[in-house]
């Protein structure tokens, strides 16, 4: 998968997560426990919910998931606007804007400008929330990370020198 997929996948995770766990959270307040479960899990790609941890997930990462829908949200409206500035303002005095005083010249700064910017937003702050919100998921469910333990994949633990430690001869 090449990183420009990846990181739109990934805001796009984090753009949906607060409006699954709300809507899973009213499926489990309803007594859809299973609904609710299922519809955690496809939304966090993690298995082992249950009504209560869906409960305790929606609220411990409602921060993380309000910050996540927030600056996904922002980004997705900027994408449109920057990218389709003829449609919005063709009709303004675009002579002095940036990349004027022709809309072909305005229309570039602001839509390379604004890619630029999006891309340091989806890598960055968006892969921060992401990996916030894996780590709540996979603690509520009591789901290991993936990857290699510390000390279990043939590394060599530190270990004391010997001989006197006291500095004293």
């Amino acid at each position: 998968m090449s990183p420009v997929s990846s990181d739109v996948r990934r805001a796009t995770r984090v753009l949906l997560t607060l409006p699954a766990a709300l809507a899973a959270l009213a499926l489990a307040a309803a007594g859809q426990g299973r609904r609710a479960a299922r519809l955690q899990a496809r939304a966090s790609g993690v298995e082992g919910w249950t009504g209560p941890r869906v409960l305790a997930r929606t609220l411990l990462g409602l921060p993380l998931d309000l910050a996540g829908l927030a600056l996904t949200a922002y980004a997705a409206f900027n994408t449109v606007r920057n990218l389709g500035y003829p449609l919005w303002y063709a009709g303004t005095d675009y002579h002095q804007a940036w990349g004027g005083p022709t809309m072909a010249g305005v229309w570039a700064v602001h839509a390379i400008g604004w890619l630029l910017c999006l891309a340091v937003l989806l890598h960055w702050p968006v892969r921060g929330i992401a990996a916030g919100q894996r780590s709540l998921d996979r603690r509520l469910t009591d789901r290991p990370e993936p990857g290699p333990r510390p000390g279990r994949t043939g590394e060599r633990r530190a270990t004391a020198p010997r001989g006197d430690l006291s500095g004293s001869r």
